[in-house]
């Protein structure tokens, strides 16, 4: 048996979130009333998450060699991820991202330093052998993965795993970046619908995710308060969202990749896989943070059986 569930590849990232009112203009200053530091990064919230569903994961990452690169390490091995294949960095700094987090809304900083560093180098053959699902996080952020990503899908089909991936969105808005020739080697393709509809330029969504799965990956359609969906090429499957008192959106694409990817490695079906997805989604935006503490199996099947997230 393979060693690892998931294997998660993809960004790992200082995120420092400051609470604020309202945004400094340039030559202003304004007063934080908070600040944490937390390990942050698409691939870093989806291993913490599947890990929290009693998954076996490693991420595959790139960190500096500097305080903030030992931070994330001792975080993410404290959580329960294999950090054997995070790899450090001689020569850049660790990313970061500032959040400016106010009561309506949030604005970002990032300092990519490590975060676009990761090479298919960094995942050689014998790791394929060594898990049941890759998945790759923040596609449009891995410029220098971003070419080698078909020949890593290849080698991870040959050697039996199941592959997905979540683009995240694309800070450059050139919604491309290679992803034509990087879907006919994913499984499943975990999308919202804004970066669906900014990648196929269609209207509706589910249109969007038809286009996409006629590519060859079977398509799980985020859709925040309208449910989710999941589109192949001969079927289609919807489930309704949870009721659940909404206190921090953050994260939620994450928690639904994890719980939609649990389930599915359970071998439930698609239906199933949604429902999942959502419930984990749910549980996430009920509290503020990345809220990872909320999920579990147990909190999922209290969603399922109830329809509704408890306070």
């Amino acid at each position: 048996m393979p060693a690892f569930d998931v294997l998660a590849v993809g960004d790992l990232n200082i995120d420092l979130i400051l609470g604020v009112n309202a945004l400094p203009e340039f030559g202003r200053e304004v007063l934080a009333g908070s600040l944490s530091q937390h390990a942050g990064g698409v691939a870093a919230n989806f291993a913490s998450y599947c890990v929290r569903l009693g998954l076996k994961v490693a991420l595959v990452a790139r960190v500096g060699r500097d305080d903030f690169g030992d931070f994330l390490l001792a975080r993410m091995a404290e959580i329960g991820v294999c950090t054997d294949y995070i790899v450090r960095d001689d020569t850049l700094s660790t990313g970061v991202t500032v959040s400016l987090s106010g009561p309506r809304d949030r604005a970002f900083v990032t300092h990519l330093g490590t975060i676009d560093s990761l090479t298919g180098a960094d995942l050689p053959d014998e790791l394929m052998y060594e898990t049941r699902l890759v998945h790759v996080g923040s596609y449009f952020l891995q410029k220098k993965l971003q070419p080698d990503l078909p020949g890593v899908l290849a080698r991870a089909h040959a050697a039996g795993a199941i592959t997905s991936l979540d683009t995240g969105y694309d800070p450059y808005e050139t919604w491309d970046s290679g992803l034509s020739q990087v879907l006919p080697h994913v499984d499943l393709f975990l999308p919202n619908e804004i970066e669906i509809s900014a990648i196929t330029h269609a209207s509706d969504p589910l249109t969007g995710a038809r286009e996409l799965a006629a590519e060859g990956p079977g398509v799980a359609l985020k859709l925040g308060g309208a449910g989710s969906h999941y589109v192949t090429t001969d079927n289609a499957f919807s489930a309704q969202p949870f009721r659940v008192v909404l206190a921090d959106t953050t994260c939620c694409g994450d928690s639904f990749d994890a719980g939609f990817l649990t389930a599915w490695l359970q071998g439930k079906t698609p239906q199933e896989c949604l429902e999942w997805g959502n419930a984990c989604g749910a549980l996430v935006a009920s509290a503020p943070g990345n809220a990872a503490d909320r999920l579990s199996l147990e909190a999922i099947q209290q969603v399922l059986t109830t329809g509704s997230v408890s306070p």
